[in-house]
């Protein structure tokens, strides 16, 4: 939502014009919303690649909200009820006070620029070892090391199963991967032979679908017209939801068998996709042609291991076994966390700043200095685009866009759109700052270092359309962004090129990106930050 939106709800809920706010766990922390009664709907959350239990903070931070201030003696917190957690659980939770805090600082290169300006080298690292992350650093060193050998033992097991004696399966997911989503062009007519047939499906009707590395049942859950398009949703047999346009069939899409659903329509609740698996693996079903042809550009391939009757299990293993891969993964990365010394990761940053001639001996040259002065996730890199001389000559709307690559970033689980650059000039610094990203990581591997996150091209076409005077309508529709993730970016891109004119040594660039933050600063962006709520609402809490 548009952040003058939320202070809306706000202000209204605090005034008792809104009775109810149906929210996320982040509304939890840092507004003014306090209620009488807080409901709970399920005690678990998804943290983008697995579901966890709340901890008792996040519960305590929840039901905190629960009882007014100078109104309420007495606040309510309701857990809704779920065969799946059992009631001694729940007061497990809500009786517990134990509360873990672990420390996210790890030393920046804007950091550690700054320390070296400021310090000798022996009192930075005095100061970096009474650090939080220091202390923590050297506990739990053997509950990781258990559940490091748990994860190990689990994800050999997996990789066993996924083995198959047709042939390599690893190889055969490389070449699925290495399969092109279908070009992106105009939209499908209504005419099309596909649309057609997507148009007499159901809720019910079962289809056999591919896409990406599933192959297999799917019953339609609801059908609906997006931009003049035909759009599916509908759940595997793995109880993974999908969304499926025209142009995820190869053919226009039939139905091989037909299910009553269940009558009490929730798709998003647990119990009702577990009904819904069920009885989808116990249809009966038309025989249906299962097409796992691989196309690349010198024709269809296909791979021994296809005639493994195991194959979706072996596939749906070897699936699992790369989650816990990552897993293991980020348990050696903690455990190196652990047993090693902030200090020495300071030091790793100091020789990729030495390297680069950021920094000389225990001192900063020119461009250390300037580095010292940015502050932004992508400190580095910004630097040396800006060192590079990426960001001269532009006018205000490109640099804006060129500028977008530092803040924006692609969570959505579908493919981001094909880049657009306002001109091939712009496409060429963007490859250069591509390719000083790819070398910074080299050295951060090779240092023992958390990688940067990359550059993303993806909202350059909205941030130089903004910067343009293109309208807020149209430029969000054509992105199919929500107002929220607009405003965010817009605001953090805002405040990279006011540090941008700061810093750049180039006058013209300095100016250039003052006008690029002054063009992207009106409409939704400016009134967003202009709203400011009077803090004496009634209920608030200063401690928040």
């Amino acid at each position: 939502m548009v952040p003058p939106f939320k202070e809306v709800v706000e202000a209204c809920f605090v005034e008792g014009l809104v009775k109810v706010v149906f929210a996320t766990e982040t509304l939890a922390v840092g507004i003014n919303m306090p209620a009488k009664t807080v409901v709970i709907e399920k005690l678990s959350k998804f943290t983008g690649d697995h579901h966890q239990f709340l901890t008792p903070g996040e519960y305590t931070q929840l039901t905190g909200r629960a009882g007014r201030r100078g109104m309420d003696d007495l606040g309510h917190a309701v857990v809704l009820w779920s065969p799946f957690v059992p009631y001694d659980q729940v007061a497990l939770l809500a009786s517990s006070r134990t509360f873990h805090l672990n420390s996210a600082f790890r030393p920046t290169y804007n950091m550690a620029a700054n320390l070296v300006r400021s310090y000798t080298s022996e009192r930075a690292h005095h100061l970096l070892n009474l650090s939080f992350a220091q202390y923590q650093a050297d506990r739990d060193v053997v509950r990781l090391e258990a559940r490091l050998e748990r994860r190990q033992q689990h994800l050999a097991d997996l990789l066993e199963k996924a083995r198959s004696p047709y042939g390599d399966i690893d190889e055969y997911r490389r070449m699925l991967s290495a399969v092109q989503e279908p070009a992106r062009g105009p939209a499908v007519g209504r005419d099309d032979p596909t649309q057609l047939a997507m148009l007499k499906l159901r809720p019910g009707d079962i289809l056999y679908v591919e896409k990406g590395r599933y192959a297999g049942r799917m019953v339609v859950l609801s059908t609906a017209h997006r931009k003049g398009a035909m759009r599916l949703t509908g759940l595997t047999t793995r109880r993974d939801v999908l969304h499926l346009t025209a142009l995820d069939f190869h053919e226009p899409p039939r139905a091989i068998g037909r299910m009553d659903l269940p009558a009490d329509y929730a798709p998003n609740r647990h119990d009702f996709q577990k009904e819904v698996v069920q009885r989808l693996e116990r249809a009966e079903v038309r025989p249906h042609r299962k097409s796992r042809r691989i196309a690349y550009e010198d024709g269809p391939i296909t791979h021994p291991v296809e005639d493994d009757p195991a194959l979706a299990d072996r596939m749906k293993a070897a699936n699992q076994a790369d989650r816990i891969a990552r897993e293991v993964a980020e348990l050696h990365d903690k455990m190196s966390g652990r047993s090693q010394s902030i200090g020495r990761d300071f030091d790793r940053v100091l020789k990729i700043l030495s390297t680069w001639g950021y920094v000389q001996g225990w001192e900063l040259s020119a461009a250390g200095e300037m580095l010292a002065r940015l502050f932004h996730e992508s400190d580095l890199l910004v630097a040396e685009s800006v060192r590079q001389g990426l960001f001269d000559g532009l006018e205000p709307a490109a640099l804006a866009g060129l500028a977008s690559v530092f803040v924006y970033e692609h969570r959505s689980p579908e493919a981001p759109p094909a880049p657009w650059y306002p001109s091939p000039d712009v496409r060429r610094r963007w490859q250069s700052i591509a390719r000083i990203s790819y070398e910074l990581q080299d050295l951060e591997e090779e240092a023992g270092l958390g990688v940067h996150r990359p550059p993303d091209p993806t909202f350059v076409a909205v941030a130089f359309a903004w910067a343009a005077g293109e309208g807020f309508a149209d430029v969000v529709e054509a992105e199919e962004l929500s107002g929220g993730d607009f405003v965010r970016t817009m605001k953090q891109l805002i405040d990279l090129l006011r540090q941008l004119a700061l810093v750049a040594p180039v006058k013209s660039t300095r100016r250039s990106a003052e006008q690029a933050a002054e063009a992207l600063f009106r409409g939704v962006v400016a009134a967003s930050s202009a709203i400011e709520l009077d803090s004496e609402v009634p209920g608030d809490d200063p401690q928040r």
